[in-house]
This record gives structure tokens, C-alpha cells and sequence, in this order.
């Protein structure tokens, strides 16, 4: 059986169909992308063609920002005066393009302007006080800032002490009491009245730039499109015009740091999308920011030098390599150790003072979607004892109101209901781990459902053809508030199951119905591939997309979860052990023989266990708790497995069948060959079988383990003794039927379990063993 990771919710649709089928045949849009269209909040005609022509401009008027004449009065007159302007920035991709916005707008107006960039390690986010007093004191004059500041009470106070005019730009949640700040430009400021509260930073510059100009700066938009995808900002409203107009500049770039990037990283300008910033830009620009210092990234975007250039994007390129590199490093280190636990915490929480803080989030993102588990990961600095942290959360937990609850044991802490950050004292870890899991216990029937996935629609896979998944990117750019549509495939088969890439990260199969067929590919799922068989039925859901490889373009799903319901049989039959069978979580690995389980017993996972199926084990393990069971040896008798499994449920079985000593091929010897045997030990007295066994089985032409067999049934019959390794014949013994001993039956019994568990096809197999759960 194979769980889903996430809570399936297939969207309720109470649209009507007649109104539906009126727009499809008044738009020419087929009814199932009007469903989805309508879905989305899109009830007319008239707002459909809007949402998905989005030609006609939606950028209202800057100054119906809260305090944006006043800006502009003061850094006009900065700039007709020649004052020094800083334009204070912050360390993410929005916060570059948003600083790279307003330095340039600034240097057209012939202003005299330089930026910062905070850095994340020395100066934390937002106005930080020794750096606003550097600057003041290096002579600047008028300090601006961008994606950031509406939290920089003491450093714009001491500012304003100093004599130097702070100009807030921000975006991120407005605290009950804001700074007292020459102006303060936020969509959503409570004095104001802007008509879309949800601009990223870099949305935020365009809007000044725009107003200082006194025009659309429309070289500006691919700055702000990035900042805007790369912020995860709603991609509705304004932001949604601006990221499609941003994309059609980026297209055409004249910015040549931006082109260099995008040639750097593989990007066809062609082909550019909003997911080309959101997965290659984006990250890359981040990654300086989050492992050193972001100047570079701004730097970059605002220079002309061609060599300079070149040099900046082979640094970028670098940085982020290395980020990939510690982000999967940290991510291998945590994932290690959840599998050291036997049950999973309803929040994870992990530390180590060899993590980069940098990176944290990224890394716990990546674990809430493994093990769909509310994640914290800190970086324990052991010189000032201090633990910072990053939190990433499901929606069945609020963490910042799980943070409160601990507010006790933390030094400071901020964020939301999905993400936080956070430092304490590490000496108070385990308390904190403690408190945090008490507070989300009474939420741990939802979390163990998983992240919530939005469904929209079901479909079977004749529906799923190239008109369909072009008319699908109308609704592009997808992103926060327009996600790409995510569809369900029920009951299907599957083949050609593989695992691809480097290290086999990722998975690929394909999905039938008929003469139908489906590729998917699932990224960084490859491991999904042991719980999968051909011919399986399944259920999914995922991202449809056009996949073009060498001119042929045709359908394809980009897996998000999976699941079947039915009890599952992996063949791991193989003459060698492949560290997979090694890995099984929550196991009974069965064995048959005491060498062998003693052998293997320390390579399985803790989460699992390990025993012996024999004549006096059999009754113990009726009733055994585990989701998976791995047969790891054949074995030595059917019925002692068929009674364990009828009175136990298993999700999984994997079937290893390792065998050291298998007897099937030999057989039984037939009575001609006994008969021989026994005679040769009648006619001879004190036969050494320690010593000259090998070479009396060569004078008896028979192998040396059907002697030792023939030797143990005679044994048992009472027809020899054996003592001190000598064997000799019983005078006058009991007549007794050879195959009578049970030596000779246990021997049969082995035989009729190697032919079912080692020779025969895996079919027969799995339906012997479905036989045996009582699964139809």
C-alpha cells in the first residue's frame, strides 16, 4: 500500500453547466477551461477575456500611495540639491531588484545615489543601526528604503537625531506602531487608500520610480516582475499586469547583466516564464544573499562593463552551486536523522552547529514536503550559545501562533502562519521541542493528513490533449493566488517505471487507459519507485504541461502525490543484497535461519524488526504491529508464513528470498541412491564423515550436501549412530519408511517453497500471497 504524503481536496464545483457551456461557445474556450476559469472567480465572459488577454493596463496611479508626494517632493529636491542618496535594500532577489529600481530611476534623473545591501549574518534584516550611523557619518544625506524598514523604530530614530531623512518603502506586514520616518510609501498603510494592498518590494520602486519619472518606466518592469515572482506576492491585480509586461521586456532585454544571467543559465529567452524566474533566476539571485553578501546580485543587474559582468555571473553561478550543494548536504543530515526515530514528531525540530543558517528554510520546505511534518531547523552557534532557526509549516498549524506559545524560551521570533524565523538559547532546545510538540498535539489529526492540495478537476486521460494544455496557459503567470491548476487521475495503471537522473533522483512511468498513455515525471521522487510495480493501480494528481523534446511536443504530468490503496508486492529477488532492502522503514524482516538474521540484523533501519519463522517462533509473531513485511530469506516452510500472514496486515511485502543453502535444485535423492549409501555404510565400520566426507561422497558419486541429507534421515530413522564423528550401522534397527522422517518432510516443504519463492514468476508469487492475506 502506498499513502498519499498530502490531503487530497478535490474542489466542489457549483457552477451550473448551462452557464458554462454559454461562455465556452461565446469564447470559443472549451467548457472545461471555463469550469476552471469560473472556479477561479472568473463568473463572466467579460472577466475571463480580461484575466487572460491582460493587454489593458492595470497600474493605478502611484501618488494614491499613502506618502508618495511627500517622497517625491523630498527626493526630487535631494537630487536638484546634489545630496547623497542611499537607497537601503535587503538581501533577497526582491530586494535587489527593488534596489536596482530606484538606483537607476535616481542616476536618470542625474541624482547622486548609491546603495546597501544589508548583510544577512552582521546586520539581520531590515535598518540596522551601525550601519545607518556608517553611512551617515560617510557622508550620506537622504536614506531610502526598499522592501524593507517599517520595523527600523531605533535605527531611523537615531537617523533622524543625526539630521539625515529616512524614506520608508515596504511591503511586509505593518507593525501596530510604525517609525517615525520622513515618509512611509506600503500599499497597505492604514492612513492610505491604495486599491491593491499586495505589491511585492520591487512593485513597491516601481511604483516611486514611476512617480519621480512622471511616466511607466517600462525598462524597469523585468526588475520588477522578478521581484515580484521571486517574493511569492499575489500574482493577481497589478502584480499579475506587471509580471506579464516584465516577462515581454524580458524577452528582449537590454539590461545586459540580466541577459548574461539568463544566457549563464541555460534560459531560452523564447521560452521565458514566470517559472524561469521563479526556479533559475530567482534562486540564483537569492543564493549570494544567503551565503554571503548580496551587492553582487545588485551590482550585476545595474552594470554596463562586459568583463565585470562576466566575472559577477560566474560568481553568481558559483554561489549558487555551492548553495545547492549545502542544501542537499543539510537535507541528507536531517533526513538521516528523522529515520532514527520510530515514529514521527507531530513538528520536526532539528539543529547542528554545522548548518548554514543561510539555507535553513529552503531545507525545511523540502521536509515538510517529504515528510509533511511542520519543520524548524537551526544553526547552533557554539561560541554565543545561540540556536537561530527557520520554521516552515502545513495549514494544519499556525507556527507563528505555536511560536507564541513558546515565546518563553525564545530570545526573539517573527513570521507568519506558514513560515517563521527565531533564535533562543540552545541550551533550551530540547524544552523548546518539547513545549512546541505539546501545543500541536491538539492539532495532530490534521497534520498527519499532510499539507492540504487543492484539486480542480479530475480527468480521464482522453481529455488530456495539446489544445487543452495550451488554452491552460491563458491563465499564466501562475503563482500565489493563480496556482497552476492541479489535476486528479483515478484508478489507472501504470508502466514503464523507472528511476532517471543523477544518483536516480527523480521518477518516471506512464499512465494508460486503453490505448491512451500518459508520461509523468515526478522530481526528486525516484525513491517512490520501490513502492511501485507494473501494472499497479494507482491514484494521482499533479501539473499538466507540454513536454517539447527534439520537435515533438506532447503531454505531460509533473507528479505531486500518489497513492494506491491495495496491498503492494516488490520482487527484491536478486543473488545480491541491494542496500534498498536494507531500508525499509516500519519492518518485520523475516528470517529463516539464526547466521543469516545475525548477519544482517544491524543493517536494518531502528524502525523496523527482525525475527526467526520457525516451528517455535511461528506462534509469537501472530499480531505483529508493522506496516511492511520483508521476507528476506525463503522460507522453510509455506504454512508457517501463511498462518503469520493471515493474522497480520501489511501494507507492503518485499520479497528477497535470499537463500544461501538452496536444496530445490538437488532435490531429493531417489531410493536406488539410498540404498547404495546405506549399504556402503553397512558393509564398513567406523566411517570418519567429520573428516573423509568430501571423499566418500566423490567415491558414491553423489554431492556432499545430499549425503549430509541422506546421512541426517538415516539418522533420524534409527538405521545409524553417529559418535564422535564416526558413523556406523544400527544392528537389527525398527523398519521405518525413510520418507516418513521429519528430516525428509521438512526437506519437501523447503523444496515447494524455494519453487514458489525463487523460481516461479513474480505473478504467481503475489497471488499465492494474496491468497494467504485474503485480499481480492
Amino acid at each position: 500500500m502506498l499513502s498519499s504524503k498530502m490531503n487530497w481536496k478535490l474542489h466542489k464545483s457549483e457552477i451550473d453547466d448551462s452557464v458554462s457551456k454559454e461562455i465556452s461557445q461565446a469564447t470559443g474556450l472549451s467548457e472545461k477551461f471555463v469550469m476552471l476559469c469560473m472556479q477561479r472567480g472568473l463568473e463572466t465572459k467579460e472577466q475571463i477575456k480580461a484575466f487572460i488577454d491582460g493587454a489593458e493596463m492595470e497600474f493605478h496611479d502611484p501618488y494614491l500611495l499613502h506618502d508618495m508626494d511627500k517622497a517625491v517632493h523630498r527626493l526630487t529636491e535631494a537630487i536638484e540639491a546634489g545630496e547623497e542618496i542611499v537607497v537601503y535594500g535587503d538581501y533577497d532577489a526582491d530586494g535587489i531588484t527593488s534596489t536596482s529600481i530606484l538606483v537607476e530611476t535616481i542616476e536618470v534623473l542625474g541624482g547622486n545615489v548609491g546603495y546597501y545591501l544589508p548583510n544577512r549574518f552582521t546586520d539581520g534584516y531590515g535598518p540596522n543601526a551601525t550601519a545607518f550611523k556608517k553611512l551617515i557619518e560617510n557622508g550620506a544625506q537622504l536614506i531610502l528604503t526598499c522592501d524593507n524598514g517599517v520595523s527600523g523604530h531605533e535605527p531611523i530614530a537615531m537617523a533622524k537625531k543625526m539630521g539625515v531623512d529616512v524614506i520608508i518603502s515596504d511591503h511586509h506586514e505593518l507593525p501596530d506602531d510604525l517609525p517615525d520616518a520622513y515618509a512611509i510609501i506600503h500599499p497597505k498603510h492604514p492612513a492610505g487608500s491604495y486599491p491593491f494592498p499586495d505589491l511585492s518590494g520591487a512593485g513597491v520602486a516601481l511604483k516611486i520610480a514611476a512617480a519621480l519619472l512622471g511616466e511607466m518606466p517600462y525598462e524597469s518592469l523585468d526588475l520588477a516582475a522578478i521581484g515580484t515572482v521571486a517574493d511569492l506576492v499575489s500574482l493577481t491585480g497589478e502584480n499579475r499586469w506587471i509580471v506579464k509586461q516584465g516577462l515581454q521586456v524580458m524577452k528582449q532585454t537590454q539590461r545586459l547583466g540580466l541577459a548574461a544571467l539568463m544566457e549563464a543559465a541555460g534560459i531560452d529567452a523564447a521560452n521565458l516564464d514566470e517559472e524561469s524566474i521563479g526556479f533559475i533566476i530567482g534562486p540564483r539571485l537569492n543564493a549570494v544573499g544567503r551565503l554571503e553578501d548580496a551587492g553582487p546580485g545588485a551590482e550585476l543587474m545595474l552594470s554596463f562593463d562586459e568583463v565585470k559582468i562576466a566575472e559577477l555571473v560566474a560568481y553568481i553561478q558559483e554561489k549558487n552551486v555551492e548553495r545547492q550543494g549545502i542544501v542537499q548536504s543539510i537535507h541528507e543530515e536531517a533526513s538521516a536523522e528523522l529515520a532514527k526515530n520510530e515514529s514521527m514528531p507531530d513538528v520536526v525540530v532539528l539543529g547542528s552547529k554545522n548548518w548554514h543558517e543561510g539555507v535553513l528554510g529552503i531545507v525545511a520546505s523540502k521536509l515538510v514536503e517529504e515528510f509533511g511534518r511542520p519543520t524548524i531547523l537551526f544553526r547552533i552557534n557554539e561560541k554565543t550559545g545561540i540556536a537561530k532557526g527557520s520554521a516552515r509549516s502545513t495549514e494544519a498549524l499556525d507556527i507563528y501562533s505555536a511560536l507564541t506559545d513558546s515565546r518563553d524560551l525564545l530570545a526573539k521570533f517573527g513570521g507568519h502562519k506558514m513560515a517563521a524565523g527565531m533564535s533562543l538559547s540552545a541550551a533550551d532546545l530540547s524544552a523548546f521541542t518539547e513545549k512546541i510538540n505539546s501545543y500541536a498535539a491538539d492539532y495532530h489529526d490534521a497534520i498527519v493528513l499532510g499539507e492540504s492540495i487543492h484539486i480542480d478537476a479530475i480527468l480521464p486521460l482522453a481529455d488530456v490533449t495539446l489544445p487543452f494544455l495550451k488554452e491552460l496557459e491563458l491563465l499564466k503567470p501562475y503563482g500565489t493566488d493563480n496556482p497552476k491548476p492541479i489535476f486528479g487521475f483515478q484508478n489507472v495503471p501504470l508502466t514503464d517505471i523507472r528511476q532517471i537522473g543523477a544518483d536516480n533522483k527523480h521518477l518516471k512511468f506512464k499512465i494508460k487507459d486503453k490505448n491512451l498513455f500518459l508520461d509523468v515525471i515526478g522530481f526528486n521522487k525516484g525513491s517512490i519507485s520501490n513502492h511501485l510495480n507494473e501494472a499497479d493501480v494507482v491514484s494521482l494528481i499533479g501539473e499538466l504541461s507540454i513536454n517539447v523534446w527534439r520537435d515533438s511536443a506532447k503531454p505531460q504530468l509533473q507528479l505531486k502525490d500518489i497513492k494506491n490503496k491495495h496491498v503492494q508486492f516488490f520482487d527484491k529477488r536478486s543473488s545480491v543484497i541491494h542496500d534498498s532492502v536494507l531500508a525499509v522503514e516500519d519492518a518485520l524482516y523475516l528470517f529463516s535461519t539464526s547466521g543469516i538474521m545475525k548477519q544482517f540484523y544491524e543493517l536494518i533501519p531502528n524502525s523496523s524488526n527482525a525475527a526467526l519463522l520457525t516451528d517455535n517462533t511461528a506462534d509469537a509473531l501472530q499480531g505483529v504491529s508493522a506496516s511492511n513485511l520483508v521476507l528476506f530469506e525463503c522460507p522453510l516452510k509455506m504454512n508457517l508464513l501463511a498462518d503469520l500472514l493471515k493474522s497480520n496486515q501489511f501494507e507492503n511485502v518485499y520479497v528477497v528470498s535470499h537463500e544461501s543453502n538452496s536444496v530445490y535444485a538437488d532435490g531429493v535423492p531417489p531410493k536406488d541412491q539410498f540404498a547404495k549409501f546405506y549399504q556402503y555404510i553397512r558393509s564398513h565400520k567406523d566411517i570418519d564423515v567429520r573428516n573423509r566426507l568430501d571423499a566418500l561422497a566423490e567415491y558414491l558419486k553423489i554431492k556432499k550436501n545430499l549425503a549430509i541429507f541422506m546421512i541426517q534421515v538415516f539418522l533420524e530413522a534409527g538405521f545409524v549412530t553417529i559418535d564422535n564423528g564416526f558413523i556406523n550401522e544400527v544392528k537389527n534397527p525398527v523398519k521405518r519408511a525413510l520418507d516418513d522422517t521429519q528430516v525428509y518432510k521438512d526437506r519437501l516443504q523447503k523444496m515447494e517453497a524455494e519453487k514458489v519463492f525463487i523460481y516461479s514468476p513474480f505473478s504467481q508469487l503475489t497471488k499465492w500471497l494474496n491468497e494467504q492475506m485474503m485480499v481480492q
